[in-house]
């Protein structure tokens, strides 16, 4: 949608096809970073984003109960010196908004199926509802379609990686604790490790309870809280193994990838629909100059170095040995405390860990009318 939503304002209006019947109302990202939060503030996305959010100013390490570390988004030197607490439902349904304004529908139990010709634009698809077959041939296709990525299997691209033998457990849940709400928590304890966050929609009411992520390599997460307790049911709750991958091409003839079609990690981070977010604009930016040979080149590099440094942080948050885990308690308070640690914590959360390509601030390009190979929008 993101994509769709970049593109629609370089007069290029894509279909969006979707297999599910509706959007998820679960959310696996919880929010917004500075960087996302400017690839769409010309939208005038971001500030419908602001207004349903809350700003998170900050991560506090906990370590048997006492604050012995915190970092500060106000350290950032950014406009947006904040994270924005937003479920990926509540950003996804902006989005949809959005392109509902523009025009574009997402035309939903739409199926791509095994397309032998994919690299050629040619793609299979099946209407789920009444199993009629569609051929289709586009310009060039962009693979959004998850981890488990038909495009990717039809084209052959390799994925390689890692996952976790062990699994991860989250908890969404209303809770009564004196953990800030303005901040995300990490608690550091000798058997494991929790994360804490609120979760906002944009649709709460005065008076509500706040809504926690509760998410750590426990059996049961909850059970280690011991200074909050939960006021309510649980809203979502799910165990998942991590994985670490990254496509060994970004394209392939004419399919391009983005999002967790391209590559996956941990949610240590909070980079995972962001960087998706991130990989659509630039598509979006190349196709408006009719430069998508330069795609693989301008993201490989960057989500490659990315999904490596969060697989390295989160080999040192998770600690699964007695060992490791002592070694962790021990040193991320002290290490916290030095400032290159600290920038380079702020900058990957943030997104900022890297420059975007110099068509950032050169709105420039060949005019709609004599960009080639798309559709554009009629204007009256």
């Amino acid at each position: 949608m993101a994509a769709a939503s970049f593109l629609s304002r370089h007069d290029i209006v894509p279909r969006i096809v979707d297999k599910r019947a509706e959007p998820s109302k679960y959310s696996k990202a919880l929010a917004v970073n500075p960087r996302t939060l400017e690839l769409l503030e010309a939208s005038g996305i971001t500030d419908k984003l602001l207004a349903l959010g809350r700003k998170i100013h900050g991560t506090t390490i906990h370590r048997n109960g006492r604050i012995v570390a915190e970092v500060d988004f106000e350290d950032l030197e950014h406009r947006f010196p904040f994270m924005l607490a937003l479920s990926q439902a509540a950003t996804e349904r902006v989005l949809r908004e959005d392109l509902a304004e523009r025009g574009i529908e997402i035309e939903r139990q739409i199926e791509l199926v095994d397309s032998p010709n994919l690299t050629e634009g040619k793609a299979e698809l099946v209407h789920v509802e009444t199993q009629a077959n569609e051929s289709v041939t586009a310009p060039w296709i962009l693979a959004t379609d998850g981890a488990h990525s038909m495009a990717r299997k039809s084209v052959h691209v390799p994925f390689p990686g890692d996952t976790y033998d062990r699994a991860w457990v989250l908890d969404d849940i209303p809770l009564a604790t004196d953990f800030a709400p303005d901040r995300a928590h990490i608690k550091l304890q000798d058997d494991g490790f929790l994360f804490l966050m609120p979760i906002y929609t944009g649709e709460e009411k005065p008076g509500e309870p706040t809504v926690w992520r509760v998410m750590g390599n426990y059996p049961e997460p909850l059970a280690q809280l011991s200074e909050s307790n939960p006021i309510g049911e649980s809203l979502w709750n799910s165990s998942f193994h991590i994985a670490h991958r990254l496509v060994e091409a970004m394209n392939v003839g004419k399919v391009y990838f983005a999002g967790d079609a391209a590559h996956l990690h941990s949610p240590v981070g909070a980079r995972g629909m962001n960087l998706g977010i991130e990989d659509a604009w630039v598509f979006a930016e190349l196709a408006k100059r009719d430069e998508l040979s330069l795609y693989h080149q301008q993201r490989w590099p960057v989500d490659h170095s990315i999904v490596q440094r969060i697989r390295t942080i989160t080999g040192f948050v998770k600690a699964e040995s007695f060992v490791k885990r002592k070694l962790r308690n021990f040193l991320a308070p002290k290490m916290l405390h030095w400032k290159g640690v600290r920038e380079t914590m702020l900058k990957t959360v943030s997104g900022l860990d890297h420059p975007l390509p110099l068509f950032h601030s050169e709105p420039t390009g060949p005019p709609a009318e004599e960009r080639p190979r798309s559709r554009r929008r009629e204007r009256n």
